[in-house]
């Protein structure tokens, strides 16, 4: 049975959208949650010691 080339270059076309799909979906991603976790309010910044007499 011979590998019908149509269809082979069909499959290998449809893998390399798929990934770049998910490196670019990937990259986005990350973005978003270095964001997420780079984000703090200042009001829950609560200083410790906060005596100016030291």
């Amino acid at each position: 049975m011979e590998i019908n080339r149509y269809v082979l270059s069909a499959i290998v076309i449809g893998v390399v959208l798929l990934v770049y799909f998910l490196v670019k979906q990937n990259k986005k991603d990350r973005k978003k949650i270095e964001e997420e976790l780079n984000f703090y309010k200042e009001s829950d910044e609560v200083e410790i010691n906060n005596d100016l007499h030291l």
